[in-house]
């Protein structure tokens, strides 16, 4: 409900302040005495157009704030759903003006333009002779129908729940309908897929040791491949080694240093290389020889890891993912090999809903009577916290 309008260097006015209560409110007084100033600037404090000679003749500054309101709970939810939540029921919209420009605020809160109008929607409808209208619009019908019959609302969720129900089971009754060829599809392919799942016997420890001593090997195994090649360079055979290669290097030297002092200290020198490589060599086949890479238990680890990964791909990217695909399989696979008791249990379960939904209904039809009675005399009755907004 519209609480209060204040308005500061708008057109003629100078600062007013109206407030409005609960119920009609109406704004009287001869052609020119502000009605339509007033009416206005609540339009412009929603997020209507505005221009710098909206303002009061010798004024730079203007100001419109509404104060709702809100108590009904539906206005709440959408207002939240915004991230607008009223403070002790309270929404305050205030749209300063300064010159050409225009700064909007909700609650305190700087707000776009855009999100002005998404609020305003919410909080209320201003009827005009050429605008749009609520009323016109077959979404809002219910929402103004059920503002006349509040006692209704405890009803119409059951009614909606158990309608929800109703069409669950309806759909769930309709995919059963199946003739023998298809039942006995789905059986082999139910079979198949527990089946497989079931010869795998795999276990969640499982997955994850299997993915462990995998990562492990796989470690273990570049680590070797690396290592075996620069022992190859360092003290391999075949003519390629780095041990090889200064061997002749030394041999070379040793013929000079004979005939050359100077020689003599290179010679020494490669003799202290050809050491040192001979060292990193055998601490390189060393190590080599501790690891504990055995490249049976790898493949077959390999191999478990891709069968795994197989059924992660068709049935779930978990072990308890697969396993509860087998469980739901298993389910299936139960009805369908008890097809006539499990559809004359379903026919009973949708008749049973069938009656509670209509139960329900009739309950709920009583308020809404009613209020459509209540909505419908000659002599209208309205109170603004039962509708988003009401200024009439």
């Amino acid at each position: 409900m519209l609480q209060n309008l204040h308005v500061k260097n708008l057109a003629l006015i100078d600062e007013a302040e109206v407030d409005f209560s609960g119920g009609l409110n109406i704004l009287t007084g001869e052609t020119g005495a502000g009605k339509s100033i007033i009416l206005g600037s609540v339009s412009l404090a929603l997020g209507g157009r505005y221009s710098a000679d909206m303002l009061r003749k010798g004024a730079d500054k203007g100001l419109v704030e509404l104060t709702f309101y809100v108590e009904n709970p539906e206005t709440v939810r959408k207002l939240e759903e915004m991230d607008l939540s009223p403070d002790g029921g309270q929404i305050i919209i205030t749209r300063r003006f300064n010159g050409n420009r225009s700064v909007s605020r909700i609650n305190g809160e700087t707000v776009t333009l855009g999100r002005l109008k998404e609020a305003a929607q919410v909080l209320i409808d201003i009827h005009g002779q050429h605008e749009h209208q609520s009323l016109l619009y077959k979404k809002n019908h219910l929402a103004i129908l059920d503002a006349f019959a509040k006692e209704a609302g405890e009803w119409k969720k059951k009614v909606a729940d158990s309608y929800r129900e109703y069409r669950r089971l309806e759909k769930e009754l309709k995919e059963a309908d199946k003739d023998e060829a298809e039942r006995a599809k789905e059986i082999s392919f139910l079979e198949f897929e527990i089946d497989e799942i079931e010869n795998a016997g795999i276990t969640a420890a499982e997955c994850q040791s299997v993915e462990e001593d995998y990562r492990r090997m796989m470690q273990g195994k570049r680590i070797a491949e690396n290592l075996e090649e620069a022992y190859l360079y360092t003290a391999g055979e075949g003519g390629i080694s780095a041990a090889e290669a200064i061997g002749r290097a030394v041999r070379a030297a040793a013929v000079a240093a004979e005939h050359d002092d100077k020689s003599g200290e290179l010679y020494e020198q490669l003799v202290e290389v050809e050491n040192l490589i001979g060292d990193s060599g055998r601490e390189l086949r060393c190590y080599l020889d501790s690891l504990s890479f055995e490249p049976e238990q790898f493949y077959e680890t390999e191999s478990r890891l891709n069968q795994i990964n197989h059924l992660k791909v068709k049935y779930g990217d978990s072990a308890e993912a697969i396993l509860q695909h087998k469980a739901d399989d298993e389910e299936r696979l139960l009805i369908l090999k008890n097809y006539d008791e499990y559809l004359n249990e379903l026919k009973g379960k949708l008749k049973k809903s069938e009656e509670r939904l209509q139960k329900n209904a009739r309950v709920c039809r009583r308020p809404v009577k009613r209020g459509k009675a209540f909505a419908g005399k000659d002599r209208r009755r309205t109170s603004g916290s039962e509708f988003p907004g009401c200024l009439l």
